[in-house]
């Protein structure tokens, strides 16, 4: 995917994620590295199911008291975002 697909993608499937890719690029071309994040970003936020899933373990995150409580809330969200990944490969 070229950086102007990319762009567009996530203009026509996550507009409101648009403001975030731009501040992150801050002007500057995208790196590999760049491209491979927000695609993944794309693909979660283009899939409201999955993007609330996620936000609401970073919800529950900060109402946790110790780590051991946070930890299997981390856990998932690196699942989740893992399956993200690999159905990208």
């Amino acid at each position: 995917m070229t950086p102007d697909d990319l762009r567009a993608a996530i203009a026509a499937d996550c507009p409101h994620r648009l403001a975030d890719y731009d501040a992150h690029l801050a002007g500057r071309a995208p790196t590999t590295g760049d491209i491979q994040l927000w695609r993944e970003e794309h693909a979660i936020s283009s899939q409201p199911a999955i993007e609330q899933q996620i936000a609401g373990l970073y919800e529950r995150i900060q109402d946790t008291d110790t780590r051991e409580q946070a930890l299997p809330l981390f856990e998932e969200i690196s699942r989740i975002r893992h399956e993200i990944r690999e159905g990208l490969k």
